[in-house]
């Protein structure tokens, strides 16, 4: 399987305001004296590769500490869960960790980032992580972007993932769906139709086109069964794609529209925003 690409740039060029060689001490931490960060973007890790990496640990120690921040008499993981995990396992007593004082927000970007460079986090870990940094922290999808070197429409189309039902974000964790086959249950525009879709494609293997022209024979339908125009598919497909929403163009008779839909007034704000921005046609 083709590797996927990581992140230029290592955490310490990312926040260089927040961590300074100058001002980094190594230091060892009793173990039991450490704990995970309790928004940590990754939810589950790979026993194998703990258990693989707590080897390497026991012959030739922890070679890169793990990052912390002092929270009353106990130490919260910034960056390093993984190792952290591996040394317990390993039966390290005492983690060599660097300790630091940053907030909330740059601790919870620090992890988000080191897991999208080492591990990568699945589509829907990813997702939740910046859905939290936009409500939790107050980051725009641009200020994401920009923390995690990826274009602003990759963020906004991740975060588009949250508005899927349960069921659907577990089939997507889990490795069932692909995250384009989630993309095309969005196409849907009922919950119901969602997980009928999700259904489908799990029951039958369907692949990402045959999901998506699925999905869209299933937004014509409720529509009325009106004959589609490839035309104006296209425009749509076209405007669906700049806006990371869905869109729908329509013509009769001698005017049309454009329908946009939006999932919160945030995504409202952004489009409106884009929209303005750009001065020549799409």
């Amino acid at each position: 399987m083709k590797a996927k690409p990581r992140l230029g740039r290592g955490i310490d060029a990312i926040f260089a305001d927040s961590i300074k060689d100058d001002a980094s001490q190594i230091i060892e931490i009793p173990s039991d004296e450490i704990y995970p960060n309790p928004i940590q973007p990754r939810k589950t890790f790979d026993e194998a590769s703990i258990a693989e990496l707590a080897e390497s640990i026991k012959k030739h120690g922890l070679i890169s500490p793990i990052l912390v921040r002092r929270t009353n008499t106990r130490y919260e993981i910034i960056a390093g869960e993984r190792r952290y995990h591996a040394c317990k396992l390993a039966g390290i007593q005492n983690i060599p960790s660097i300790v630091k004082d940053i907030s909330d927000s740059e601790a919870f970007k620090i992890s988000l980032i080191e897991n999208l460079q080492r591990e990568d986090l699945n589509p829907m870990e990813e997702a939740e992580a910046y859905f939290t940094l936009k409500e939790q922290f107050g980051l725009t999808h641009q200020d994401i972007a920009d923390s995690v070197l990826k274009d602003r429409s990759t963020v906004t189309n991740s975060m588009r993932l949250i508005h899927l039902p349960e069921e659907v974000k577990q089939a997507l964790r889990d490795g069932l769906i692909s995250t384009g086959h989630a993309r095309a249950i969005l196409m849907v525009e009922s919950e119901n139709g969602q997980i009928a879709l999700l259904k489908k494609i799990i029951s039958q293997s369907l692949n990402v086109r045959e999901a998506e022209r699925l999905a869209s024979f299933k937004g014509k339908r409720s529509r009325g069964g009106k004959k589609a125009d490839p035309y104006f598919d296209h425009l749509s497909s076209l405007l669906s794609e700049k806006l990371s929403v869905k869109v729908v163009c329509d013509w009769k008779k001698r005017k049309g529209r454009i329908v946009i839909t939006v999932s919160s007034k945030e995504e409202l704000a952004r489009i409106v925003s884009e929209i303005c921005e750009h001065e020549t046609p799409l």
